[in-house]
């Protein structure tokens, strides 16, 4: 995408209020000094008219698909039957001891609980208690959506925002998954330019790519190849931080929605796999110039790996590694003992399968 701001309007404050002035004085005022109260009011109309200048600009943009965003980049997506992915709440299952109080009562759906007081989760469903020593398993629910929800573990201790007495312990008994942030602008951006196919059920790689990214946030990248007359196998790549139930559940979602009859031809038939997986490791030795630092090699590290890493088929290139420590100040790179590609040992520019990913570790040490 290039670069260059694009505007719809263009203006300059300074040439507003000096044409202002010019026909303040040619309608029979006097020239203007700074400080002067006629001069100050000019500078308010000023003001004005170049928030309404600036106004019209950015409703124009917000139209674009480069430059809309938050709600003005939902609006352009619905227009276009491309909704964003929106925020999945992380459920989990606890098991709640009841005390023996010889009083009945309810733990009602929507009652809060925590195990560290800073994220809550609700209860899915009404909880009775029965006035006897018992315990009731039941779900609960991240009260705000998101990946945050994620972090419960199995075996931890629960505590109801308000107490009650008819309940003695809470513990968690199956871990907190499925939770998925909101698609970000950017992402969604991205698979908005990617959409125009989605809706032409003529069977092109991209159409199955876009829909099976439609479906969860978790889903960093796609794949869709030919798997014979009729066949088409779709692999995932999925964020390293999704348990492997939740891939299967996304898995299952996105095989459903390739099986629309309003999404495929009537003669494919659809297949969705996880990406399969080659690892690599690369020891690189490093000499810096006075004026780089580490910090800078990371991130370079850093933007390697996402490139390297996060698409499905890339082949490997250890040569883009090396280009990027370069230009982020090192002096001499070179693979160490240990650095490996699968089970090879010779670090070069290697294809692999279209339904692999790679997935490395990068390590840095000073010669």
């Amino acid at each position: 995408m290039d670069s260059v701001e694009l505007h719809y309007l263009s203006y300059s404050p300074d040439e507003i209020f000096t044409e202002m002035q010019k026909a303040y004085v040619a309608a029979g005022g006097d020239v203007l000094y700074p400080g002067d109260e006629k001069e100050m009011l000019l500078r308010a109309v000023q003001a004005v008219i170049v928030q309404a200048f600036a106004g019209v600009d950015n409703a124009l943009r917000m139209q674009t698909l480069r430059y809309a965003m938050g709600e003005y980049l939902d609006v352009y997506g619905e227009a276009r039957n491309c909704a964003r992915i929106q925020a999945v709440a992380a459920a989990a299952t606890v098991t709640i001891t009841t005390n023996a109080t010889g009083r009945s009562g309810t733990l009602t759906a929507g009652t809060a609980m925590t195990a560290d007081g800073d994220i809550y989760y609700l209860l899915a469903e009404d909880v009775p208690l029965t006035g006897v020593a018992a315990s009731v398993s039941a779900k609960i629910v991240a009260a705000e959506a998101g990946t945050n929800g994620n972090g419960l573990s199995e075996g931890t201790a629960m505590y109801l925002s308000t107490g009650n007495p008819g309940v003695s312990s809470i513990i968690v008994t199956a871990a907190a998954s499925g939770g998925v942030d909101a698609e970000d602008d950017e992402t969604y951006r991205e698979r908005i330019r990617t959409h125009g196919l989605a809706s032409v059920t003529t069977g092109p790689a991209q159409q199955y790519e876009s829909a099976a990214k439609a479906v969860s946030t978790s889903i960093v990248d796609a794949k869709a190849l030919n798997g014979g007359p009729g066949q088409v196998d779709v692999h995932l790549l999925f964020n390293d931080s999704i348990s492997t139930q939740a891939k299967q559940t996304a898995i299952a979602e996105v095989t459903a929605a390739l099986s629309q009859a309003d999404t495929i031809p009537l003669t494919d038939q659809v297949s969705v796999y996880e990406a399969g997986e080659i690892s690599y490791v690369l020891n690189v030795g490093y000499a810096l110039d006075g004026a780089a630092s580490v910090a800078a090699l990371m991130q370079a590290v850093d933007e390697y790996t996402e490139w390297q890493d996060q698409v499905i088929g890339q082949p490997f290139n250890p040569d883009r590694l090396m280009a990027l420590l370069y230009q982020a100040g090192a002096t001499r790179v070179t693979w160490q003992t240990g650095s490996r590609i699968g089970s090879s040992s010779e670090i070069k520019y290697t294809e692999i399968e279209p339904s692999m990913r790679l997935k490395g570790a990068i390590t840095l040490a000073a010669i």
